[in-house]
C-alpha cells in the first residue's frame, strides 16, 4: 500500500506484542509503519476553512430559517394567531360561558369559540377501541349483519368461528399461527372474529362504568375574535416563574384572577396537532416516561453496535456490515415509535421533537461513532476491508442507493393497494389503504442530519466525503419530492418544534462535533503507535525468510528501512482495548517527551485545531444553552412575553377554511378522525373536515345517562323517536362527560348563516 511500508523494531522485551505485525526466526517483531503524511498545515488548513465557512453558512442558514419562520407566520393566518390556552383551569370549571365573559375583557370585539377539554381519556380510548373492535369484527362477518344485536352477533361470531377452524390451513399460517401473531395479537393486531367479540363485550360494561364518573377541566382554549384580543390576554395574564410558583395574586390585577385561580396561559399549537389523549399528563409522569424510552433507546444503540461489530468480522466482512447499519437505521425509527407509545406529549410538536432527537441519537453514533469503537486505532487510514475509510465508503454507497430505492419503492404501501385493497369486503376498509404513507417529519430530519454529521465527522481524514454527501443530499431532495406528491399521506401542521431544535441544538453539535473530532485526527496521525527513538539501532534493511505472521502463515518479507522504532501510544482518546482516557483539548504538549510522533507542521495544525475545538465548544454552550440559560433566568423575575409577528388586522370569522380546537382522535387506517365531543352548537366550518359527523363521533356509540341525543340515521321517525328516549333520561347527570367545544359568532356571521340555509 502506498499508506504503508515494512520496518524492524527494537527487541522483544522493549515492544511486547502490543503492535506486531510478525516475528523472524529468532523472534525479532516488525510492524508496519505509516509513510503518508496526511496532517500537514496545508493539508490540514484548507479542512479548516471549510470548518470556518460551515460555521458562517449554517449561521447565515439559522438566521435565513428564523426570518422565513416569522415571515410565513405573518402570510399565513392560522387560529394559534387569535388563540390561547389555559393549562391549570379550576377543576370545575367546565361552564364555557363562564370562560368567556372573563376574557372578553381583553377584546373589543370579544372570545368567539371556547373549548374544555376534561380529563376523560380513559372514557375516549375505550370508545375509540371498541368502534375499532366493532369494525374489524364486521370484515369477518357476513355483509349485512346487524351486530347492534347481541344475539344474532353472537351466532354470527360462532358460525365464522366454526367456519374458519374448518378451513384448510397452509404451512405459512401455521407458522404464522405460532410465531408472530400471538406476540401482534397482545397489541390487538390480527384479532380473530371471537377475540374481537370477546374485546367488545370487555368493553362495553367499562365504558358504562366510565360514563358514570365526573371529570374536570383540564385544559381551556379560548379562540378570540380577533389578534389583539389574544395578544391582549398574554400581555396581561403571563406571569414570572417566580409569581407563578408562588401564587403571588398581587401580580395582577383583581379583573385577571379566575375564580380565585391564577391561570397560566401560552399559546397554543395548531388544533390538529393537539394530542387530546395527552392532555392530563403530568410532568412527573412525563418525565419518567421520557427516561424509560432514552434508557431503551442507549440499549438499542449499544446492541446495534455489537450487531455491526460481529457483521464486520464475518466472511463478507465490510460489505454485510453496511447493509446491517443501513437495515437498523431504517428499521430503528420503528420501535422507537413503539417507544413513544409510552410517552405521554399534549402537542404533536413535542412527539415530533421527542422521537427527532431520539432518532438522531441512535443513527449519529450508530453511522458515525461505532466504526471508531469497533476498529483498531491502527486501522483508521488503512486500506483493509475492515478499515475505517473502506467503512465508511460502503456505508456513504449504501445510503446513497439502498435508502431512497426502498423508500421509492415503498413495498408495504403497495402491497396493500394492490394486493389486499381489491380483496377487501367494504368500501371503507378498500379506501383505508389508500391514505398513502405516513411519515415522521422527525424521521426526514434525521436522515439529513446524520449525513451532516458523518460527512464532519470523517472529513480530515475523508476529504471526498462532501462529493458523497452532495450526491445523497440531491438524491434526499428528489426521493422526498416524489414521496411528498406521490406516497406520503397527509400529515397535521406541527409547528416549528423540529426545525428550531435542528437548527439550534443539532446543527450546532455537529459543528462542534466537527472541530473537536478533527483536532484529535490530526494528532493521531500517523495511526501507527511507531516512534523513532532518540538513538535507533542500524542494521535491520534486509530480507527475512520463514517469517510468521500475526494470523499464523509464514512467509518472507523485505524490511526497508535500517533503524529500529519504539512504540508510542498516539491515541488521545482512549478505546476499550487501551482503557478509556481523554486528553483535551488535542495539542503537541500531551505527547511524552522521549517518544513524540507528531512534525513540526503536523504540530502547528494540531495547535491551531485544538483551539479551534476549545473555542467551538465555548461558543455551543455559551449560545446554545447559555442563552435558554438567560431566558429562564429572565423569566423568574418577569413576564418575557413579545408577539413575534404584526397583528394582521383581521377578524377571525372573516378568513374560511379557519378550524377550531374541537377535541377528535386520530386513530391509524381511518379517513377520518373520530370526534369526542358535542358539535351541535358550533359551525361545521370548525371542524376540519366534512364527512357524516355523527357517523364519526364516538359520543353516540354507547348511550349514557343524560346522553343530548342518539346519532341521527336516514330514517328521520326513528331519528326523533331515539332523540326523544334519549332526551327524557337527562336525571341523574353528574356533569359533562365528554370535552365542550361552544361557538359565539358575531351577529353579522350570523345574518350571512341564516341567509345562506
Amino acid at each position: 500500500s502506498p499508506l504503508q511500508n515494512l520496518t524492524q523494531t527494537c527487541t522483544e522485551s522493549q515492544l511486547g506484542n502490543v503492535f506486531d505485525f510478525a516475528k523472524t526466526p529468532d523472534n525479532t517483531p516488525l510492524v508496519l509503519r505509516t509513510l503518508c503524511e496526511g496532517a500537514e498545515l496545508t493539508q490540514g488548513m484548507v479542512n479548516w476553512a471549510s470548518f470556518i465557512f460551515m460555521v458562517i453558512a449554517f449561521a447565515l442558514i439559522a438566521l435565513y430559517q428564523s426570518q422565513i419562520e416569522i415571515r410565513f407566520n405573518e402570510d399565513q393566518v392560522t387560529v394559534t394567531d387569535y388563540s390561547i390556552v389555559v393549562e391549570n383551569p379550576p377543576p370545575d370549571a367546565t361552564d364555557p360561558d363562564v370562560w368567556r365573559d372573563f376574557f372578553e375583557q381583553f377584546s373589543e370585539k370579544g372570545v368567539t369559540v371556547v373549548t374544555i377539554a376534561l380529563n376523560n381519556e380513559a372514557l375516549v380510548r375505550s370508545l375509540a377501541f371498541r368502534r375499532h373492535f366493532r369494525n374489524n369484527l364486521r370484515y369477518h362477518l357476513p355483509p349485512g349483519t346487524d351486530i347492534d344485536n347481541n344475539e344474532i352477533l353472537k351466532k354470527a361470531v360462532e358460525k365464522a368461528t366454526e367456519a374458519r377452524k374448518q378451513k384448510k390451513k397452509t404451512c405459512f399460517g401455521l407458522l404464522c399461527n405460532c410465531t408472530l401473531l400471538p406476540i401482534l395479537r397482545i397489541f390487538g393486531l390480527f384479532l380473530k372474529e371471537d377475540q374481537l367479540y370477546e374485546r367488545v363485550q370487555k368493553l362495553t360494561p367499562q365504558i358504562q362504568e366510565l360514563q358514570t364518573k365526573k371529570y374536570s377541566a383540564t385544559k381551556v382554549f379560548v379562540t378570540f375574535e380577533t389578534e389583539a384580543g389574544q395578544r391582549n390576554a398574554l400581555t396581561a395574564l403571563t406571569l414570572s416563574k417566580w409569581d407563578s410558583w408562588s401564587n403571588n395574586k398581587n401580580s395582577v390585577g383583581p379583573s385577571s384572577i379566575f375564580q380565585d385561580t391564577l391561570l397560566k396561559i401560552q399559546e397554543p399549537t395548531e388544533p390538529d396537532a393537539v394530542r387530546w389523549l395527552d392532555l392530563s399528563a403530568t410532568t412527573k409522569a412525563k418525565i419518567i416516561q421520557r427516561i424509560i424510552t432514552l434508557a431503551i433507546t442507549i440499549g438499542l444503540v449499544i446492541a446495534s453496535g455489537f450487531s455491526i461489530n460481529a457483521a464486520r468480522n464475518s466472511s463478507l466482512g465490510v460489505t454485510l456490515s453496511s447493509i446491517v447499519l443501513t437495515l437498523f437505521n431504517l428499521i430503528i425509527p420503528f420501535i422507537v415509535k413503539l417507544l413513544l407509545l409510552i410517552e405521554k406529549h399534549t402537542t404533536e410538536g413535542g412527539r415530533q421533537a421527542s422521537l427527532y432527537y431520539k432518532i438522531a441519537l441512535f443513527r449519529w453514533v450508530n453511522t458515525a461513532i461505532i466504526p471508531i469503537f469497533i476498529s483498531s486505532f491502527t486501522s483508521w487510514i488503512g486500506n483493509d476491508s475492515r478499515d475505517i475509510i473502506i467503512t465508511i465508503n460502503s456505508v456513504l454507497l449504501s445510503e446513497l442507493l439502498l435508502s431512497p430505492t426502498l423508500r421509492l419503492l415503498d413495498i408495504i404501501t403497495t402491497y396493500r393497494k394492490h394486493y389486499l385493497a381489491p380483496r377487501e369486503k367494504t368500501q371503507r376498509n378498500m379506501n383505508s389503504h389508500f391514505n398513502g404513507t405516513h411519515y415522521n417529519l422527525a424521521e426526514r430530519y434525521t436522515d439529513l442530519t446524520k449525513v451532516i454529521f458523518l460527512c464532519f465527522f470523517y472529513s480530515p481524514l475523508f476529504p471526498s466525503i462532501y462529493f458523497y454527501c452532495t450526491a445523497i443530499f440531491i438524491q434526499q431532495y428528489w426521493s422526498d419530492k416524489i414521496s411528498l406528491l406521490r406516497i406520503w399521506g397527509h400529515q397535521p401542521l406541527i409547528g416549528p418544534q423540529v426545525s428550531r431544535f435542528s437548527r439550534r441544538f443539532l446543527l450546532p453539535l455537529a459543528l462542534t462535533a466537527f472541530a473537536i473530532v478533527a483536532s484529535y485526527f490530526y494528532a493521531s496521525f500517523p495511526y501507527d503507535n511507531i516512534c523513532d527513538p532518540f538513538e535507533p539501532e542500524p542494521g535491520f534493511a534486509d530480507k527475512y525468510n520463514d517469517v510468521t505472521f500475526a494470523n499464523g502463515t509464514m512467509g518472507s518479507i523485505t524490511v526497508t528501512n535500517d533503524d529500529s522504532v519504539v512504540f508510542c501510544q498516539q491515541e488521545l482518546v482512549g478505546s476499550l482495548d487501551t482503557g478509556l482516557f481523554i486528553k483535551f483539548p488535542a495539542l503537541p504538549i500531551f505527547q511524552p517527551s522521549d517518544a513524540e510522533w507528531m512534525t513540526d507542521s503536523q504540530s502547528t495544525l494540531t495547535t491551531v485545531y485544538g483551539w479551534t475545538s476549545v473555542a467551538a465548544l465555548a461558543l455551543f454552550v455559551g449560545i446554545v444553552f447559555g442563552g435558554s440559560i438567560f431566558l429562564a433566568f429572565q423569566s423568574v423575575c418577569k413576564n418575557i412575553y413579545e408577539p413575534s409577528t404584526r397583528d394582521q388586522m383581521i377578524d377571525f370569522s372573516g378568513i374560511q377554511d379557519m378550524f377550531g380546537y374541537v377535541p377528535q382522535v386520530k386513530f391509524g387506517g381511518y379517513a377520518y378522525p373520530w370526534l369526542c365531543c358535542d358539535i351541535d352548537d358550533i359551525a361545521e366550518d370548525l371542524v376540519g373536515w366534512n364527512a357524516d359527523y355523527d357517523e364519526n363521533n364516538l359520543i353516540y356509540d354507547v348511550p349514557y345517562k343524560g346522553m343530548k341525543r342518539r346519532a341521527r340515521t336516514g330514517d328521520d321517525s326513528a331519528s326523533a323517536e331515539v332523540e326523544e328516549q334519549a332526551t327524557s333520561s337527562l336525571e341523574g347527570e353528574k356533569g359533562p362527560i365528554f370535552s365542550i367545544v361552544k361557538h359565539y359568532p358575531p351577529e353579522w356571521y350570523k345574518k350571512n348563516a341564516q341567509k345562506s340555509d
